[in-house]
């Protein structure tokens, strides 16, 4: 097939397209295109918004993470370091504990000579 038989190919559907879709059809497309092409910038202005579009958002997350995981090792050591603490309160609860309970004794024991 030559090129002037494939054009002429081409231009017979193009007249029988014409022909087989009304007027209506071609203008309910191209209002669909339209709003297509609206949602697309919308999405497009969500996605790529420099003040709080989905990548901003995305990449502030991202730097949020990484500054937590190098914070770790510190996190850590302070969690170690308030778990000793929490052991010495502990001990020295029970230490006074039994301070007052032998107070409390002599106390009682000095009292109970008295009388």
């Amino acid at each position: 097939m030559t090129q002037k038989q494939l054009l002429e190919t081409v231009l017979k559907e193009l007249s029988s397209i014409r022909k087989d879709m009304p007027n209506g059809e071609l203008k309910q497309m191209s209002k669909d295109v339209l709003d297509l092409k609206q949602n697309i910038s919308e999405l497009k202005y969500t996605l790529l918004n420099p003040d709080n579009g989905v990548i901003v958002n995305t990449n502030k997350n991202t730097d949020f993470r990484k500054s937590m995981e190098s914070n770790e090792r510190d996190f850590l050591s302070r969690m170690a370091e308030l778990e000793g603490i929490k052991r010495w309160k502990e001990g020295v609860t029970k230490a006074l504990w039994i301070l007052f309970a032998a107070l409390a004794g002599i106390i009682i024991r000095l009292l109970t000579e008295v009388v």
